[in-house]
């Protein structure tokens, strides 16, 4: 020390800046993986609750219904045998924990009538 100032050399300051940036570049990195997972995690989570779910075990057993969870938020897709089954379906999903929204792509199954051939007069 010359006059009371204190000599940094720049390999000094340099070393820790750069052992700094990339600790925080490491947890940045961590801390996107572990959100991607634990939404993920959530996600298998919805799903396998609707699937499970009391409504569509029962009410909705004939119902043909896809159940897809991205980040919370959930698209139903498929046919349904009665037009209150849209709601009913939308509603049961809606109430699972972690449902951020829902998309109801549900459409009502249209009955074909095959006519037969009649007695001709």
């Amino acid at each position: 020390m010359k006059n009371g100032l204190l000599r940094i050399s720049a390999r000094e300051t340099l070393i820790p800046g750069i052992v700094s940036l990339l600790l925080m570049t490491g947890l940045l990195i961590l801390l996107t993986i572990t959100g991607y997972l634990f939404n993920s995690n959530t996600d298998d989570h919805i799903t396998a609750a609707a699937k499970e779910s009391f409504a569509l075990k029962s009410d909705l057993k004939g119902d043909d219904i896809q159940v897809h969870s991205q980040d919370g938020a959930v698209t139903l897709t498929g046919t349904v045998g009665e037009e209150p089954h849209l709601s009913l379906a939308a509603e049961t999903v809606a109430g699972l924990p972690g449902v951020k929204r829902v998309d109801n792509r549900l459409e009502v199954r249209t009955q074909s009538v095959i006519s037969a051939p009649g007695p001709h007069n």
